[in-house]
């Protein structure tokens, strides 16, 4: 039986490293006849303080299971949970970074469910700050006509699939006793999950998590604005600007359903935006390398995160 699960084992480790590689090939092909002027010091300094927020990113997360589970959570465990998973999400079906998370909370004494939990907030305020920050960008004079355009266009192209989605999802809910069960019973523990973080004890913590939230998409704009002007160059006063740009395609690519981590849609909004900055095949250059960018500090992370876990053990 050990043997079949090692087997299954590196069967969905080839499964990632398929998928993990993937964007890297298509890049390369895309750019293969491209020459950059590589900043190369914004570059690293870009990628240097997107590794920080990745890291600094199990901050709130940390602090919300410290309040879930009523006991202290270590920043380390945290820390190792997240990036032994995070990669995982890049499967197909968008379901395995969660389930991979979910499997290894056992090892670092954790319940699924106040680890769930604990994970579905914190996304939670994470998207809801960066919708926000998306939204600033139709107080733009220069990006309203684009923004309202790109949202009609996903609307259209998009509202029925993800129509269809829902009603496949509620009613297998209420079709399958099980899930229904499964549903019902997760409703329960978030509504006692939220009263326990709503007494006034916690509120002090309440404030850290939300400030830190939006401290850290303030840190990853503006790595991604460095990103951009290692490539290209572009003025500091659109710093603000790029990092709405960004957070907007994140938030969309984020709500689809259709691609793992949203490959694809981000970076095609992306490109969209960035055009009204810099030539259109130069915005399409950079959309696609940012992907490298945030992905090989997500495979950096998760190689660390393994090899000191592989070591403790």
């Amino acid at each position: 039986m050990k043997s079949v699960r090692q087997y299954i084992g590196i069967l969905i480790t080839g499964i990632l490293l398929f998928y993990l590689v993937k964007p890297f090939l298509q890049t390369h092909t895309t750019l293969k006849y491209v020459d950059f002027q590589i900043q190369w010091h914004w570059l690293l300094f870009s990628f240097g303080l997107i590794i920080f927020h990745l890291s600094a990113y199990l901050y709130p997360l940390t602090k919300l299971l410290n309040g879930v589970t009523e006991k202290s959570v270590s920043f380390r465990d945290a820390w190792l949970l997240f990036h032994l998973s995070n990669v995982t999400r890049y499967l197909p079906g968008r379901i395995w970074g969660v389930i991979r998370f979910l499997s290894l909370c056992k090892q670092f004494g954790l319940s699924k469910t106040a680890v769930g939990s604990s994970l579905t907030l914190h996304v939670g305020i994470e998207t809801f700050l960066g919708g926000i920050l998306a939204v600033s960008l139709l107080f733009s004079h220069q990006m309203r006509g684009v923004v309202q355009g790109v949202l009609k266009k996903f609307t259209e192209n998009a509202f029925i699939a993800i129509v269809a989605i829902i009603v496949i999802l509620v009613g297998s809910f209420f079709l399958i006793p099980m899930l229904s069960s499964k549903a019902r019973q997760f409703t329960k523990t978030l509504r006692d999950i939220g009263e326990l973080l709503l007494q006034k004890s916690f509120w002090g913590q309440w404030v850290k998590i939300i400030v830190s939230h939006m401290l850290l998409w303030m840190c990853q704009g503006f790595a991604f604005f460095l990103f951009v002007r290692s490539l290209t160059p572009v003025k500091w006063m659109l710093a603000g600007v790029l990092s709405a740009c960004f957070a907007f395609a994140w938030f969309v690519g984020f709500l689809s359903f259709l691609t793992p981590g949203g490959l694809g849609i981000r970076e095609g909004l992306l490109a969209i935006l960035l055009a009204n900055y810099m030539p259109t095949p130069q915005a399409t250059r950079i959309a696609l390398l940012c992907r490298v960018w945030m992905l090989a500090a997500e495979i950096a992370l998760a190689a660390i995160a393994f090899l000191y876990n592989r070591r403790k053990q």
